[in-house]
């Protein structure tokens, strides 16, 4: 099936496919741990309007396989006993990571089973069954830590043509008037004894493109007011810093799949949040849902567009506010949450080589110890071909 018709069939019949979810997850319970014996620590991924999950939550049943239950290729995925790297920051001060897993908490129909495994995973998830990945790469969340400076810049990426050899670049463009583009965070150590477990400062509106199919019209904004990131750990392998949370072997069954309920591939470790205003909502459209608009599917309507009264304003009520920036009183916006866990990655400079990466260049380019003029395009880390 093409690429870009994936989606589209996806969307259709939503009732057979969460059955055949369901009948997918029956599982060999003999050949599981007992309940939390793997993972743990934070609990079910929840948030309420306003608040941030535990950067380790994990909604699985934490019945994993007692050893892993398939071989992938390393030299191409990175060791899997971190986090799957497919990039090195060995000596870097810039460290790039891409988001291999977003838990959604907030709000209740993003964070549905549905939307989780067959959009969001399967979006981020790249095609490489090599890696115990059967995705489309299309949903691409970049994160760059700058321990120099202090700084995080975040921001998502179009498709990748080669997602292990070139890497990826931050989107900057333009869609429907609404510009695409990284922001740029202060960032502070949680503790000053927990250098490498830090948190924003300061808080950016930040537009996140999911694709659709490999054109930059097909994606969906995700346009998230007063973003903040929190409690990410970052960790390695004694040699760089090229995680944040953990890959879990154990959650492949022999075919290389993943039952995300039972047991978690992926253990997060840091948690963002931000609001959603229903207007912003309600000017995003969904062009597999015939241009459905993000504010009617929260509110799960019917029409095309969120229902307004006989003054134009949306009669659905979020879960949070805008102007006082709290739950429950004007109800204007919705709160979203997760957490996430993300492994090194390329990232290079676009501009004017990937259609989508074409605006100005406004980042910090690699001061690593590897930094020099052809380090974007031949540094592919340990899966470089």
């Amino acid at each position: 099936m093409p690429r870009s018709l994936r989606p589209v069939a996806r969307l259709v019949g939503v009732g057979a496919l969460a059955a055949a979810v369901v009948l997918a997850c029956e599982d060999d319970p003999h050949r599981r741990t007992n309940p939390g014996q793997v993972l743990g620590g934070g609990g079910a991924c929840e948030a309420k309007p306003g608040e941030l999950p535990k950067p380790d939550c994990d909604n699985s049943a934490k019945s994993c396989a007692p050893t892993p239950g398939c071989v992938l290729d390393e030299a191409r995925c990175g060791s899997t006993s971190t986090c799957l790297p497919t990039a090195s920051n060995e000596g870097k001060s810039l460290l790039d990571f891409r988001i291999r897993r977003l838990n959604i908490a907030a709000p209740a129909a993003l964070a549905s089973p549905f939307i989780q495994n067959t959009v969001v995973n399967s979006g981020i998830d790249l095609d490489a069954p090599f890696c115990g990945e059967s995705g489309q790469g299309l949903f691409t969340w970049l994160v760059r830590v700058d321990k120099v400076s202090g700084t995080l810049v975040t921001g998502g990426a179009p498709p990748a043509r080669d997602p292990f050899g070139q890497g990826f670049c931050f989107a900057r463009f333009e869609l429907n008037g609404r510009k695409i583009e990284p922001i740029t965070a202060k960032i502070e150590p949680v503790t000053p004894d927990t250098p490498d477990i830090f948190r924003t400062l300061d808080r950016h509106t930040l537009n996140i493109p999911i694709f659709l199919s490999d054109q930059l019209s097909s994606a969906i904004i995700l346009p998230i007011q007063d973003a903040r990131i929190e409690g990410v750990t970052l960790s390695g392998d004694g040699k760089a810093l090229n995680c944040i949370g953990a890959f879990n072997a154990a959650a492949l069954d022999p075919s290389c799949t993943e039952d995300r309920e039972l047991c978690s591939k992926w253990t997060t470790a840091g948690a963002l949040g931000g609001f959603i205003t229903l207007e912003d909502a309600d000017g995003v459209k969904i062009r597999d849902l015939n241009n459905k608009s993000l504010c009617a599917f929260l509110a799960a309507e019917s029409g095309l567009a969120c229902a307004r009264d006989g003054q134009g304003k949306i009669v659905y009520l979020g879960d949070y506010c805008s102007t006082d920036k709290s739950a429950g009183s004007c109800r204007d916006s919705v709160w979203l949450a997760a957490t996430f866990a993300a492994s090194a990655a390329k990232i290079f400079d676009g501009n004017g080589i990937v259609e989508g990466c074409s605006g100005a260049a406004t980042g910090p380019v690699d001061a690593g110890s590897d930094a020099d003029a052809g380090d974007a395009a031949s540094d592919g880390g340990a899966d470089a071909q």
